[in-house]
């Protein structure tokens, strides 16, 4: 059984004073009518004034997930998902369908839910999905648990990672997290992610938005009791390697993703994170390709690989 406190403490071992406090801020500087608790207010109030886009890059990067699920289910006929998030997804009444829980955009699909910071139960209901608890450190233990026995692994997997890895400082524990997923996921399978990054300023206030990010970060650090850390394109990239990238382009702004994206207008940075989609070896039929637009620009049919190629990226 995961401990489902254990994705929620310091480098030190001990417990975040809360780290749910950083999922409610954000999901009430968007507007969500959540129960929310002063100091996620605090935060949140401060976060925005450090990052004046940053509610937009939480919408973009809602929108972005929902709009995978409905992709890979309607170009690869993946109809089983599993996502993760630093906290649970809400319904969000009235609303535009894509900032709803990306499980409503494949409704009758087999989901889980995984969570990898706790303390967010106190702020309402979610959806009635199964839920889990587990640390990018503790995919090993995930994997194996009871909840993914409902998973067909006969059958292609839609993965949705959610901004989870700048909650994890190590490198090498994000790759070791994402080869031991890549190991587990069957063939025709996908993974879409997104990454808070600090490289997607505004034109022209470069200084002042680096300095405003890692003002950010530290608010966030402070708050839960955990590092925050944005990481850069290259370093983004390497936690999906080596699946080839629907995107030839390598990970882009969130919002540019998918060209029907309603912040597609909106500059660069207030996406905020990098975004890419990997994808395990298919059939050419079932490749989304740069003439349906299925996976943002410069989508590409995906090549075959040589047999123990994912092995070879493992640390």
């Amino acid at each position: 059984m995961i401990d489902q406190h254990a994705a929620d403490r310091s480098p030190s071992g001990h417990l975040a004073v809360d780290a749910g406090t950083a999922t409610r801020a954000m999901s009430w500087l968007m507007g969500e009518r959540i129960q929310t608790l002063p100091r996620d207010r605090a935060l949140a109030q401060q976060l925005e004034k450090a990052i004046p886009w940053l509610a937009n890059s939480a919408k973009i990067n809602r929108a972005f997930h929902y709009q995978c699920a409905r992709t890979m289910n309607e170009r690869l006929g993946i109809d089983q998902f599993v996502t993760l998030s630093p906290g649970p997804y809400r319904p969000w009444r009235g609303q535009r369908a894509d900032l709803q829980p990306p499980c409503d955009a494949v409704p009758g699909s087999a989901i889980v839910h995984v969570h990898t910071l706790a303390g967010t139960n106190a702020s309402g209901p979610a959806c009635q999905h199964p839920h889990t608890y587990a640390g990018p450190h503790q995919m090993l233990p995930l994997l194996r648990s009871p909840v993914m026995e409902a998973f067909d692994r006969r059958r292609p997997i839609g993965v949705l990672i959610d901004d989870v890895g700048p909650w994890t400082d190590s490198n090498a524990d994000l790759r070791f997290g994402m080869a031991r997923l890549r190991d587990w996921l069957p063939p025709g399978s996908a993974i879409a992610l997104t990454h808070a990054t600090d490289e997607l300023l505004p034109p022209g206030r470069q200084r002042a938005a680096r300095a405003r990010h890692r003002h950010a970060a530290n608010l966030r650090a402070q708050a839960t009791g955990r590092p925050y850390r944005p990481r850069s394109r290259t370093e983004i990239a390497e936690l999906l390697a080596p699946w080839p990238l629907a995107n030839v382009d390598g990970p882009v702004a969130t919002g540019t993703f998918f060209p029907d994206h309603a912040h597609a207008h909106l500059l660069e940075h207030h996406s905020g994170a990098y975004a890419a989609m990997a994808l395990h070896r298919l059939h050419p039929d079932h490749a989304p390709s740069a003439r349906s637009g299925a996976a943002g620009r410069g989508a590409t049919a995906v090549p075959e690989r040589e047999p123990g190629a994912d092995q070879a990226g493992s640390p």
